[in-house]
């Protein structure tokens, strides 16, 4: 299949997947902490289950434990740092709505961070094959869509508008074009760069769920356990039958 095809396709699993999970916000007629965070609760639980089912193994897989490491130890320290700038860079509020951008932002990078080395997949699938990489395209569309439920949510709980959040949602998706123009290019990427850059994806997602967003879910919200537990089992089912 020729870039072209492959970059739109990309497109559409990354922008077009991520804005499915965004553009539910504009049916919201009242954002509520104590309703909303119920979906953060739920998009967690899709990313938990997505990083110990799918990144590292499939990182420890294609290139061992070492590289995979390194990866989630590097993806880590990023988003901590990135953590440490926006405190630094945003004004000392102490309200839920600053508390939310801060969130968005934290989600938005590590959920950009993961769709490049998936973008890379999808472009060395389709040099595989043809199907493979369609395969690939509608497995990880449907993999963004409660992320990009989470990105949106924490927006829209900012006070950030529907149309805003939409469009900062589906912006986390461009990496993942990005990433079918590399594996493409490349062909056969090195194994350890793959690895590392799936263990970079899963460190990010695991600390921005256990630092961000699990508070927000138990104590912001005082919402039920539910959503996340219900986002862990249809997690499983998903990412098991797909």
């Amino acid at each position: 299949m020729g870039i072209s095809s492959t970059t739109f396709l990309s497109f559409l699993a990354g922008v077009g997947g991520t804005g499915m999970g965004g553009f539910y916000t504009f049916f919201l007629r009242e954002v509520k902490a104590d309703k909303m965070t119920s979906v953060l609760g739920f998009a967690s639980g899709i990313m938990l289950t997505a990083v110990f089912s799918e990144l590292i193994p499939e990182a420890i897989e294609i290139s061992g434990l070492f590289h995979t490491l390194i990866g989630i130890i590097i993806g880590i320290m990023f988003l901590m740092w990135s953590d440490a700038l926006l405190e630094f860079m945003t004004p000392q509020k102490n309200n839920t709505m600053q508390h939310f951008v801060k969130t968005g932002a934290m989600l938005f990078f590590a959920i950009a961070s993961h769709n490049f080395p998936e973008g890379i997949a999808i472009g060395s699938g389709f040099e595989a094959s043809e199907l493979t990489g369609l395969v690939l395209v509608v497995t990880l569309a449907l993999h963004n869509i409660p992320e990009g439920m989470a990105i949106a949510t924490a927006f829209r709980l900012s006070g950030m508008s529907a149309f805003s959040a939409f469009m900062a949602t589906a912006l986390a998706g461009l990496p993942m074009v990005l990433g079918s123009v590399v594996g493409q290019k490349l062909g056969q990427v090195s194994p350890a760069f793959i690895a590392a850059s799936l263990g970079f994806a899963a460190g990010a997602m695991i600390y921005t769920v256990c630092k961000e967003i699990l508070p927000d879910t138990f104590v912001i919200g005082r919402s039920s356990p539910w959503g996340l537990i219900w986002g862990i089992i249809t997690g499983i089912i998903l990412f098991n039958t797909l």
